[in-house]
């Protein structure tokens, strides 16, 4: 500040009023004049001293003991938000090329601020950039100021703000380029609002008409208000249904992988209307609980993921009401026919034929003598999976994660008998129709994602290191539940595998893709992967060659997995009540051993292909300069330099 202040002065005094006067020594294009008074600022209490603290900022010492921290500018301020320690204040100086009318602290660093240009904007005070780490639009079509401003008292990330227009919006600063809500809270301006600070549920709006109003769950309180009728709804839900109607036509027209992927999105948004309008019709008895899931769970199994997997999210709060709701939370216990002798449905097998188990094999060792070359059963991976622990699986657990949630089932033991068919069910039924109660008819819960449409059940498994072996991105992850005696054909798959076994058993039989010949391929293309035989009941004259095909058998056993490389061919069969999880990935673009052993590909790194690298360091043995590069990881060795020296000890013991 020493080159712009030319003088100070302190302590005027005039009737015992006491003020501090703020002069600008420097006009443009002008010499020799004298100060111009901009302002003065009353102050109790003699000035005794005045300091700079910034170029903008200064500090007066006042006579009665007080110190104020004053700013100069010829702007007016518009706003002052607090926040201990932090104190910031807003203005007219056009620091965000137009004036703040309005701003709020989101968290101790950051502030979300306003504009008349309708411009929100959220900005790090710990930053040295002037740039806002976050910027977007209160309206896309025209430029509506922001007017107000208040964050919810108990979540930081929420804000409401309003408007010039009078529209009322809230953002969660998490995803802030799409608002959470926007409606119209007024006619007119919006010139304050402010959430409740214990009821964070209730927001109050003052408008420039000089009404109040009162909302509670987002939900106008006025009498005077006109309400959606029943009526008008259920005319609503019968447009919503011919809408959904027609797009299903769409999805059914020719194969799904050649169907736009917009009419599935499409179909999600109006399954998300309808799951809404379910919830209003019924907002006094369970039927709308129910009809709302039902109505999330088709967009999630014919629609494409849209709002940040808001259908998978309505669907589990409403699946857990659900629960909550139930008259008796009854505790299921497993039919106890499954408990029952069940020796008759174990096969003969012989113990030369048996496929080999490895307990927790090393990332070398698995890539170098497994990976594409045998299969393995795998022991203690899964130890620390939580469905194997805290959240183990169980048929209660599975009724009150996803017990409402609809699924589509196999009906038939086998995908190739012709009395095999799919229909569309809700977990509860399938477990009371098919887990529970003996059916001729048998149901299977087979090769479908989902995990993808309930995430809570994906958390309680995780995929095994192994797979990121491969360089494809996206690792598929399907599941399968069912009853004892259902059936997968003997069939391939392209993919690498690893079929986990999370409840119960099954009794697996392997074939080499060396004796494709001998196991009889159906002809037609949609079954080209699958054999025509009958694995356990050959008909050895219209099938000759079979029994003389080599296999492979074991029974897998709840938390063992079973690697598959790609091609080979397998036949499985459920011993009880089972549930798997099977991952795999993509062979296009393996990686093969002689990949780690030079660096021909100049964007080489051991990183990329090995997210537990620490297992390769354990099988290299124990000498001084291992022990110093894992030591290093505690020093805080940089990681890509520990990742060179691991591959420089991978190339000296290769």
């Amino acid at each position: 500040m020493a080159d712009r202040v030319c003088a100070k002065f302190v302590s005027k005094k005039i009737r015992k009023q006491n003020e501090v006067s703020f002069w600008n020594t420097i006009q443009p294009n002008e010499q020799n004049i004298d100060p111009v008074l901009v302002s003065t600022v009353p102050v109790s209490g003699d000035v005794n001293d005045i300091a700079f603290y910034d170029t903008s900022t200064f500090f007066v010492a006042l006579g009665n003991g007080s110190i104020a921290m004053m700013r100069s500018t010829k702007a007016p301020a518009t706003g002052v938000l607090c926040q201990s320690p932090e104190i910031a204040s807003i203005g007219e100086d056009d620091a965000d090329s137009c004036s703040l009318n309005a701003a709020v602290f989101t968290s101790q660093n950051e502030i979300f601020t306003g504009n008349s240009r309708g411009m929100i904007k959220l900005w790090d005070l710990r930053s040295i950039s002037e740039k806002p780490i976050l910027s977007t639009s209160l309206s896309e079509d025209s430029e509506v100021g922001v007017t107000s401003m208040d964050r919810h008292p108990f979540q930081g990330h929420i804000v409401a703000v309003g408007g010039y227009d009078g529209m009322l919006t809230v953002y969660d600063m998490r995803k802030a380029q799409t608002p959470v809500t926007v409606m119209e809270a007024s006619d007119n301006c919006l010139n304050d609002l402010r959430f409740h600070p214990e009821r964070a549920d209730h927001l109050f709006t003052a408008s420039e008409s000089g009404a109040v109003w009162h909302w509670m769950y987002l939900e106008v309180r006025n009498t005077s208000s006109a309400q959606f009728s029943e009526t008008d709804c259920s005319t609503l839900l019968l447009k919503i249904d011919s809408a959904l109607h027609y797009v299903w036509e769409q999805l059914h027209t020719g194969q799904w992988k050649d169907v736009d992927p917009e009419w599935r999105k499409l179909y999600s948004y109006v399954s998300l209307f309808k799951a809404l309008l379910c919830l209003e019709l019924g907002k006094d008895e369970g039927s709308g609980l129910v009809n709302a899931i039902a109505a999330c769970d088709m967009g999630l199994i014919m629609g494409e993921p849209i709002l940040d997997g808001l259908l998978s999210n309505i669907a589990d709060i409403l699946n857990e009401k659900l629960w909550m709701l139930s008259e008796t939370k009854r505790a299921i216990q497993e039919n106890q026919k499954e408990h029952e002798d069940s020796n008759g449905c174990y096969p003969q097998m012989n113990k030369e034929n048996f496929v080999e188990t490895v307990h927790v094999p090393s990332i070398e060792t698995f890539l170098l003598d497994i990976m594409d070359k045998k299969p393995v059963v795998i022991t203690g991976v899964m130890d620390s999976w939580p469905a194997m622990s805290e959240s183990r699986w169980s048929v209660d657990y599975l009724r009150k994660v996803a017990g409402y949630r609809t699924v589509p089932i196999e009906i038939g033991s086998k995908y190739t008998d012709d009395a095999w068919s799919q229909s569309l069910t809700t977990v509860n039924e399938f477990i009371d129709n098919y887990i529970l109660t003996s059916n001729a008819t048998a149901g299977y819960l087979a090769q479908y994602q989902l995990f993808q449409q309930i995430p809570q059940l994906k958390k309680d498994i995780l995929v095994p290191d192994y797979c990121y072996l491969g360089t494809c991105d996206e690792i598929q992850v399907n599941a399968w539940f069912g009853p004892r005696g259902t059936i997968s054909p003997l069939h391939y798959d392209p993919d690498h595998n690893f079929l986990s076994q999370v409840v119960g058993s099954k009794y697996i039989r392997l074939y080499s893709e060396e004796v494709t010949s001998s196991l009889y391929p159906h002809e037609q293309d949609l079954l080209f992967n699958t054999s025509q035989v009958d694995v356990e009941h050959p008909d050895l004259e219209h099938f000759p060659l079979f029994p003389s095909a080599p296999y492979l058998e074991t029974i897998l056993e709840s938390g063992s997995m079973l690697y598959l490389p790609p091609r080979m061919w397998h036949y499985v069969r459920s011993l009880s009540t089972s549930f798997s999880a099977k991952h795999k990935f993509d062979d296009s673009t393996k990686i093969k051993a002689s990949d780690l052993l030079n660096e021909s590909d100049g964007d080489f790194s051991l990183k990329k292909y090995f997210r537990s690298y620490r297992e390769i360091f354990k099988t290299l043995g124990d000498n001084e300069e291992l022990n110093d590069c894992i030591i290093g990881t505690n020093i805080g060795f940089d990681e890509n330099d520990l990742m060179l020296n691991g591959i420089e000890l991978f190339k000296k013991k290769y």
